[in-house]
């Protein structure tokens, strides 16, 4: 991908570009929120590595201009030490895709790009030249993916069968409880809105108050046992969603 960081320190500038390059990455670091704003006027980036504190503005100020000005896809992930949950949301909600906490940790910072990196639409084919644009839809809406099976760690998962897998064994869900393990899989390392989710699974279908989301989450995590002891954590991101990691990947 072609990553942008929006990165102050020169040290933790310094090593994030170490990271990405190194990882097979394109990557040019930008020290001042309206260099990036200038570079974003001329050039195209996948996405964008944002610090929230800047001399010249803030991480907001820059998603904000972001996404008003922008009609092609940008990924954001915002690396910041502000640890408090209110922050994690301000973040989120001011239009970022992830967020990440410092110090820099080379293999967590690698699993959230990948699995950002998953949502991008893929480049047309050459030799289809009549195929049908991509839709602008986030990753997290959608169930399907261009394999009916996942495999991650112990788990195995199939979308045509609507089957699961848990250390070779089966385990029974319901359809939609399916659905929702399936597009969290799909979706790990980055946040699945709650409404997308409730749009994925039931469509227009179920209130947007209903606990039903929350009992079909609850069972998920049973059933399936999203626990550290299987090399996932799920955890709930307040009034936004959730999020399934791959402790696996996160590892230093």
């Amino acid at each position: 991908m072609n990553i942008a960081a929006l990165e102050d320190d020169p040290n933790e500038a310094s090593l994030i570009q170490q990271i990405l390059v190194n990882a097979g990455h394109a990557c040019t670091v930008f020290s001042t929120g309206a260099a990036l704003l200038d570079a974003l006027r001329a050039r195209h980036f996948d996405l964008l590595v944002l610090d929230w504190n800047l001399p010249d503005m803030t991480g907001y100020d820059v998603v904000n201009w972001v996404r008003s000005n922008l009609s092609a896809q940008v990924l954001v992930l915002f690396l910041s030490n502000r640890a408090l949950e209110e922050n994690i949301v301000l973040g989120l909600m001011a239009g970022g895709d992830d967020y990440m906490l410092k110090p820099v940790r080379r293999a967590e910072l690698l699993a959230r790009v990948h699995a950002l990196s998953r949502r991008l639409a893929p480049a047309p084919s050459a030799s289809v030249p009549h195929r049908a644009p991509a839709t602008s839809a986030p990753a997290a809406a959608t169930p399907a993916a261009e394999s009916p099976t996942l495999e991650i760690g112990p788990y195995r998962l199939n979308r045509i069968l609507k089957s699961a897998r848990l250390h070779g064994k089966p385990v029974e869900l319901k359809p939609k409880e399916f659905d929702i393990a399936f597009i969290l899989f799909q979706n790990a390392g980055g946040i699945v809105a709650r409404d997308k989710l409730i749009e994925a699974v039931w469509g227009r279908e179920l209130v947007m108050t209903s606990r039903t989301l929350d009992t079909h989450m609850s069972n998920v995590r049973g059933k399936l046992v999203l626990k550290p002891e299987n090399g996932v954590k799920l955890t709930t991101i307040y009034t936004l969603g959730y999020r399934l990691d791959l402790l696996e990947l996160m590892r230093d």
